[in-house]
């Protein structure tokens, strides 16, 4: 039986490290990114300029926006 998928949270990075919840428009911090995963969810962030996926660098122990 296939593992179901997790929801997954789109989150935009705009100038100067903000993010953006696309689903809720509203903007974020990276300690509520963390509480997403921790609630379940694949957080994917997109670096708005380039459209490169920096999730990894975002979430990573020691980013603070």
């Amino acid at each position: 039986m296939p593992r179901k998928k997790r929801p997954r949270r789109l989150i935009n990075r705009y100038a100067q490290s903000r993010l953006y919840d696309v689903e809720t428009r509203s903007y974020v911090s990276v300690d509520r990114l963390r509480e997403l995963r921790s609630e379940g969810y694949e957080v994917v962030v997109r670096e708005v300029e380039t459209g490169r996926f920096v999730s990894d660098e975002v979430l990573r122990p020691g980013f603070d926006a």
